[in-house]
């Protein structure tokens, strides 16, 4: 039986949804996946306020939002503004940057002051720079398995498998070619972040989070940090 006073936060992914009760806006996270709604609604039901983020997934947050209601319990859904826990979006048309890429920013920020690269390894792989209070920017790019699809689909006489590399090789198989030129593009996305920064920063940190995080296990940096939900701790603040 959970704590009437929890708070449940959830993060609607492209795949899966990931969720986290939580006591306080400080309390380490301990994070957990499902793949209905309707698997949270016990949980749901013992909480005290129920924090949402979801791109684009508007169906499973209406569903969220009914069972909360049906269960009298508050539900926030989480939206970026310009300007947010006092750091400002790199957007002038900041609704149309997607709410996990700015919940990650603003997780990264209440953990460090140091300028930071926030990475999202996922479906798609993306990169925000957060320089004292101002959002700079970012990138977007196909996540391991899209780059892998892409590539069979799109290719002739490419063909895989479906294991992961554990660390970055020159392949002799077509298939360990196909992985671990996939891998190898997503060891450059930190490496142009790791320069972006190192160009104009003397102290900077790239966080790393998402599904395809373990992918980078093998990389042997002192600025490099991984973090299991990023956006559910920038959800966190919002408590």
């Amino acid at each position: 039986m959970l704590d009437q006073l929890s708070y449940l936060l959830i993060d609607i992914g492209n795949s899966r949804i990931k969720f986290a009760c939580v006591q306080s806006f400080n309390d380490e996270l301990s994070v957990k996946h499902c793949t209905e709604v309707s698997e949270l609604e016990t949980i749901i039901e013992q909480s005290k306020k129920v924090l949402v983020a979801s791109v684009g997934k508007i169906v499973l947050v209406e569903e969220i939002r009914q069972i909360c209601t049906k269960h009298n319990v508050e539900c926030f859904v989480a939206a970026i503004q310009s300007q947010q826990f006092g750091i400002t979006c790199a957007y002038k048309q900041f609704e149309n940057l997607g709410i996990d890429r700015w919940l990650a920013v603003l997780a990264a920020r209440s953990i460090t002051s140091d300028a930071v690269a926030v990475l999202d390894l996922g479906t798609a792989n993306t990169c925000d720079i957060v320089v004292g209070n101002q959002h700079i920017g970012g990138w977007i790019a196909p996540g391991f398995s899209l780059m892998k699809q892409s590539l069979l689909t799109n290719t002739q006489k490419v063909f895989a498998d479906a294991s992961l590399p554990e660390s970055l090789e020159v392949g002799t198989t077509t298939p360990s070619c196909v992985n671990n030129g996939c891998l190898s593009a997503i060891h450059g996305f930190v490496a142009m972040a790791e320069k972006y920064l190192s160009n104009s920063c003397s102290e900077y940190k790239i966080f790393v989070t998402g599904g395809d995080q373990s992918l980078l296990f093998s990389i042997k940096n002192s600025h490099l940090r991984f973090f299991p939900n990023l956006v559910l701790l920038g959800l966190q603040r919002f408590i």
